[in-house]
């Protein structure tokens, strides 16, 4: 569900006029090719999701259907830019193979020193994605729930 919730935020986010170009050019001006960095984005994202659960799940409360939905889009930002990188891969559930090569692309960027870099520059896009996103959204403090479409229910846990 998080690499759900993550491509659901990319691409609410891509429903902004210019970003996803602005979010590319971004990415070239590093050196980085946009497809295989979205990936990773989306990848990053997801973690700092399954991170967010851990913390309900250690807080005592039930991963209920409406966790995700209700997880604001600050505190998604606040986890994927503050926490340490180690914690987002904490306590991860079994994986499909897609998933599985995209978690172990992040991993390589995690303990590679040399990935440092990119890794910052990835989380910080997270940021800013995030902060655009929100700028355009009628709530003052978005969660997830505010970019279901009409038909999707969005709270599988």
């Amino acid at each position: 569900m998080c690499m759900i919730w993550s491509s659901r935020i990319l691409n609410a986010a891509d429903q902004i006029p210019g970003e996803r170009g602005d979010r590319h050019e971004r990415y070239r001006t590093w050196s980085m090719n946009p497809a295989p960095a979205d990936t990773l984005l989306q990848t990053l994202l997801a973690l700092s999701i399954h991170s967010l659960i851990l913390d309900t799940i250690a807080d005592g409360r039930p991963c209920i259907p409406e966790t995700i939905s209700q997880m604001r889009l600050a505190d998604i930002s606040h986890a994927a830019t503050k926490r340490p990188s180690h914690e987002l891969l904490a306590g991860l559930p079994s994986l499909g193979d897609d998933d599985h090569l995209s978690v172990n692309a992040v991993k390589v960027l995690i303990h590679d020193d040399a990935s440092a870099l990119p890794l910052a520059r990835l989380s910080q896009m997270i940021r800013i994605t995030l902060m655009q996103l929100t700028a355009t959204l009628p709530s003052p403090d978005p969660a997830c729930s505010h970019l279901v479409h009409p038909g999707e229910t969005g709270t599988e846990c």
